[in-house]
C-alpha cells in the first residue's frame, strides 16, 4: 500500500468514528473526556496532595467549586441540550424503598472496613481530611464541611453514575456501562493514597449497580459522602483533632 492509499484509509477510519448518526454520543464522550481531565486538575485531591498544596478549607472549598462545574453543572447542561432528561441523568429520588436499604447495608458494611484502613495507613492520614484538621475542631465547623463535602459527592456521582453511565449505556448496554464508568472512575482517583486508587474499582462498581437499580445517584452520593466522613472523622481522631 502506497503512502497515499495508507493516509486515506486511516483518515477514513478516523471519519468513521463522528458518523452524524453517532453525533450524539461521540460530543458527550468527547466532552466527557474533556471535563475528566478538567475536573483531575482542578477539582479532585489528587493533584493537590501531589502538588503539596496546603489542606486547609479554602483549598477544598475552591476544588469543590470546580467540581461542581465541570462533574454537575457543565455535563447536565450538555446532557440536556443534546436531548437527554433529568430523568435519564438520574437527578431524581428514583426508588426510595430499594435506595435507602441500599445506603444502610452498603454503610454498615463499609463503615468499620475504611475505619481500620484509616487507622492503618499512613498514607491516607497524611492526605485526609481535605480541608485540613480545622474542619474537627467543632460540631459547626465539621457539619459544616459535611455539607460542602456532600456537594462533592453529589457532583461526583452525577458525573459517572449519572452522565456517563446514561450516555454509555444507550449504545453498549447496561453492564459494559457499568463497567466503562467504573474503569474511568478509578483512573481519575491516580494521584490519591494506593489504598484509596484500589478501591475504586470495586466502590465504582457497586456504586453503578445502585444507580441502575435505584434509578438515582442520591444513593450512592449518600453512601460515598458516608465512607468519605468515616475516614475523615477516623484520622481526626487518631491525631487528637476531632473537637478538642
Amino acid at each position: 500500500m502506497s503512502l497515499g492509499a495508507a493516509l486515506r484509509a486511516l483518515i477514513g477510519d478516523l471519519a468513521a468514528l463522528f458518523t452524524a448518526e453517532g453525533a450524539r454520543l461521540w460530543f458527550l464522550l468527547g466532552s466527557g473526556t474533556v471535563l475528566q481531565a478538567a475536573f483531575w486538575y482542578l477539582g479532585t485531591p489528587g493533584p493537590t496532595v501531589l502538588g503539596f498544596a496546603p489542606r486547609t478549607p479554602a483549598t477544598a472549598a475552591v476544588g469543590i467549586a470546580w467540581t461542581v462545574v465541570t462533574l454537575l453543572a457543565v455535563p447536565a447542561l450538555l446532557f440536556t441540550a443534546t436531548g437527554g432528561t433529568r430523568r435519564e441523568l438520574r437527578l431524581s429520588r428514583g426508588e426510595p424503598r430499594v435506595g435507602w436499604p441500599a445506603v444502610a447495608v452498603t454503610s454498615a458494611l463499609a463503615v468499620p472496613v475504611v475505619a481500620l484502613g484509616a487507622a492503618s495507613s499512613p498514607e491516607l492520614a497524611a492526605a485526609y481530611p481535605w480541608a485540613g484538621e480545622a474542619v474537627g475542631a467543632s460540631v459547626s465547623s465539621l457539619a459544616g464541611w459535611a455539607a460542602l463535602y456532600a456537594l462533592y459527592y453529589l457532583s461526583f456521582e452525577t458525573f459517572y453514575r449519572g452522565f456517563l453511565l446514561s450516555v454509555l449505556e444507550r449504545p453498549f448496554g447496561t453492564a459494559t456501562a457499568v463497567w466503562l464508568q467504573a474503569f474511568a472512575a478509578t483512573l481519575v482517583h491516580l494521584g490519591k493514597p494506593l489504598p484509596e486508587t484500589l478501591a475504586a474499582l470495586p466502590a465504582s462498581l457497586l456504586f453503578g449497580v445502585m444507580a441502575v437499580r435505584t434509578r438515582s445517584v442520591l444513593y450512592p452520593a449518600v453512601t460515598h459522602l458516608v465512607i468519605g466522613l468515616t475516614l475523615d472523622v477516623t484520622v481526626l481522631a487518631r491525631a487528637g483533632a476531632l473537637l478538642p
